[in-house]
């Protein structure tokens, strides 16, 4: 499995790295801010409507959310400051924090909580998020500092919903107008935008304290290594997750630059539409998942940067079944299966396929190379991919009308199983959810509403236990691996924390460490 092209390129940049090092040249820049790279630029920048890894890395920094995630994942009151369970669990009381401020200096207020929430409830914003409250009825401002939400029924995993839902919006805010004009109450405010660039400055008003960074630059480059160049000449100081996996290792060697490395909770998958009539077929599927030695492709691609996995949920976690049999490579068994399929062999031992299919994926470079190395693996079973290779913000509009048979994509921040509701429960359709292979299945939903409406884990846990059971049988997804994540950065930049998913929720305690004088 060789790509004689990227190699070359990879040689070229090994020699720059090389060459960089004994350098010693100061790896900060002249003023206090901060360059990011990110590979696409952010699909929306309402809170509400923006579902991609770029958006969510905006809101990261400009946006406030009840609730937030900590480093370990546990919840850490945010621009709630307490909390109480009311009404047998079916009332939750949030008391704001009185110094919270939006970035055009005005108060942050129940009324602006209710509204944001609101605005799912009563369908005035269409969103895919909405399929993440089925349980939630009402959203009432008690006073200008405390603010309910009623649910129809108590719910294990509400408050995980919210720490990954909504930044609180100013009330009477429409998403073309935040998307045009954002505002947030989150540590930094932007200030200028680009296709290319968006630019953010310390918000001195925000709640907890002025970040230590003057200005935070997130600069989109596509190409995975024109960001490692960026990363050498010191143009961008902080890329996180978004290197090819091979080009770590340099970096770790060179004195210039940390690598900080840490197992994460992203989840890399295929996900199938499951209204093709080839797909619609469990045994296809089946078939597709044999063909694939994910394990090599682990080992390979992504340099050991990923656990195989059977399950989305990450390792580690207290839902996490791990007595799910595995799935391993076995491109006979699978051509075996397309048979009884009805996908026979019409050259026998030949190369024409039994059955293609399309694959669409991102442009990115990794993401490409991951497309060519499965494409190469399923041929062998008789199953040919056609890849696709699309523009992210135009693959993403494809993938969310469900215009696929399959594509590749990375979930991040699973925190909770009741992203099961989200993703693949018969109520979470498109555009109420994200359930875009349109997978069925009552029993499944029953075990879910039923998880959902218990409050400890050790009752939720038995579940969430047969939910994976189904959906490793019936394979709405093919599971491919868990990443870890990896944050390659100036060796004077300090105070980095690695969150689950590779967030840049840590950003305002990030600062330089200058040279002595």
């Amino acid at each position: 499995m060789t790509f004689p092209c990227r190699r070359l390129a990879l040689a070229l940049l090994l020699l720059a790295v090389g060459a960089c090092r004994g350098e010693r040249h100061p790896r900060w820049p002249a003023e206090n801010r901060l360059t990011i790279a990110l590979e696409s630029a952010p699909a929306h920048l309402d809170t509400r409507v923006g579902t991609d890894q770029a958006s969510d890395r905006v809101f990261d920094l400009m946006a406030c959310g009840l609730v937030a995630k900590a480093p370990n994942g546990d919840l850490v009151p945010s621009l709630a400051s307490t909390w109480e369970l009311l009404d047998e669990g079916r009332r939750y009381r949030f008391h704001l924090r009185p110094d919270a401020r939006f970035h055009d200096g005005r108060p942050v207020e129940a009324a602006d909580v209710a509204a944001t929430f609101g605005s799912l409830l009563d369908g005035s914003v269409v969103t895919s998020k909405r399929g993440a409250f089925t349980l939630l009825r009402k959203v009432e401002a008690v006073d200008p500092q405390t603010v309910d939400f009623v649910l129809e029924s108590p719910s294990g995993p509400f408050l995980y919903e919210l720490s990954s839902a909504l930044g609180i919006l100013p009330r009477g805010t429409g998403p073309q107008e935040q998307n045009a004009r954002p505002i947030g109450c989150g540590p930094f405010r932007l200030v200028s935008r680009t296709p290319e660039r968006l630019l953010f400055r310390a918000f001195d008003g925000a709640f907890g304290g002025r970040p230590i960074l003057d200005e935070v630059e997130l600069k989109v480059v596509p190409d995975s290594t024109v960001r490692a160049l960026e990363l050498l000449k010191g143009s961008v100081q902080l890329v996180i997750n978004d290197l090819p996996p091979d080009l770590v290792p340099p970096f770790r060697a060179n004195p210039d630059f940390q690598v900080v490395e840490k197992a994460g909770g992203s989840y890399a998958y295929l996900g199938l539409n499951l209204d093709d009539p080839a797909l619609s077929d469990v045994r296809v599927r089946r078939a597709l998942a044999l063909s694939i030695d994910r394990e090599r492709l682990v080992a390979t691609i992504w340099r050991g940067f990923g656990v195989v996995t059977e399950t989305m949920i990450p390792p580690g976690s207290w839902a996490r079944n791990d007595e799910l049999p595995a799935v391993h490579y076995d491109p006979q068994a699978a051509a075996q299966l397309l048979e009884a399929a009805g996908y026979h062999d019409p050259d026998g031992p030949g190369p024409a396929p039994r059955l293609t299919l399309g694959y669409k994926a991102s442009s990115s470079e990794i993401a490409l190379l991951q497309a060519q190395a499965i494409a190469e693996m399923t041929a062998h079973a008789g199953i040919r991919l056609e890849v696709r290779p699309l523009e992210f913000a135009t693959f993403y509009a494809d993938i969310t009308r469900g215009s696929f048979q399959i594509f590749s994509l990375q979930r991040t921040a699973i925190l909770d199983p009741n992203l099961y509701r989200l993703v693949l429960h018969s109520q979470a359709l498109p555009p109420q959810g994200q359930n875009r292979g349109h997978y069925q299945n009552a029993a499944f939903d029953r075990l879910i509403d039923l998880g959902a409406a218990l409050s400890d884990r050790a009752s939720r846990r038995p579940y969430y236990l047969e939910a994976q059971r189904l959906v490793a049988e019936d394979l709405p997804y093919i599971s491919l691996f868990t990443k870890k994540n990896f944050a390659v950065m100036a060796s004077t930049l300090e105070g980095y924390e690695s969150y689950p998913s590779g967030e840049l929720l840590g950003v305002r305690r990030l600062h330089w460490r200058r040279p002595e004088r």
